[in-house]
């Protein structure tokens, strides 16, 4: 059964169509790719999931529900969040903090209550610190925790921008290009910490990522996009021997 799942979703801008009938099921803790040459329309196609633009044509349904249309911050309360292209992190703010602030999400208590720090209000800020800690142990940036963000190792700054998003509590996790920049040995750590965090939090993952290695090694099933149109679609294995996407990367038939 899907989890998330997109039917025939069209993006155009102007006459430009970025994204044409794209249509995917993403099955619940299951780890799915979306692959192409640069300027396929992978991002919009996540845009379009999480709400930053509303589909030309098409719907998207999450756990059944349809969630076409509807904005950011209520497609992440709904459980889905996301990752970046490019880092997004509160870059002085500490590890910790920038962890903090995506649980203001889940927050039940408003402006005034916290002003006035009321004994509810100081109890769910407490809670926060210690769910925080504990997300910060489980994915291993608990001995940084005070260091600002932009201090950390390349790899690091990735890693926390996936535990904020694992902060509002996801069942789904869109991560856009997580390997981006990384070297062998940090792609490899990434891969085993995507397995790790599916597996501890209950997570279904949809991912964007140009690292094959990566890609290959940890989606069981893959989307491959080239000019906005859907050209394959399969298993890793499968989509390595496709022609249609050999052609797309290199250009050869």
């Amino acid at each position: 059964m899907a989890i998330l799942k997109t039917e025939n979703i069209t993006m155009k801008f102007g006459g430009i169509t970025a994204v044409s009938d794209f249509t995917m099921e993403l099955e619940k803790n299951k780890i799915i790719g979306l692959i192409g040459p640069n300027g396929a329309g992978k991002t919009t196609a996540f845009n379009v999931i999480t709400g930053v633009y509303k589909p030309t044509s098409g719907h998207i349904f999450y756990n059944k529900e349809n969630i076409t249309g509807i904005k950011p911050h209520n497609i992440t309360k709904l459980g889905i969040a996301r990752t970046f292209q490019n880092i997004r992190l509160f870059k002085e703010l500490s590890v910790l903090e920038n962890v903090l602030i995506a649980n203001h999400l889940r927050l039940k208590s408003n402006p005034f209550s916290a002003v006035v720090n009321t004994p509810n209000y100081v109890r769910q800020e407490k809670h926060m610190i210690e769910k925080s800690l504990a997300l910060l142990e489980e994915v291993d940036l608990i001995d940084v925790k005070d260091e600002k963000s932009f201090s950390l190792p390349y790899g690091y700054q990735r890693r926390l921008e996936i535990a904020r998003a694992l902060a509002t509590e996801p069942k789904v996790l869109l991560l856009d290009e997580p390997a981006a920049g990384m070297n062998p040995q940090e792609s490899n750590q990434l891969m085993e910490f995507i397995i790790k965090i599916r597996d501890k939090f209950d997570l279904s993952i949809f991912m964007i990522e140009h690292h094959m290695q990566v890609v290959m090694g940890v989606c069981e099933k893959i989307y491959v996009l080239d000019h906005g149109i859907t050209i394959a679609q399969g298993t890793p294995h499968e989509i390595q021997n496709n022609p249609r996407v050999i052609e797309a990367y290199l250009g050869v038939e």
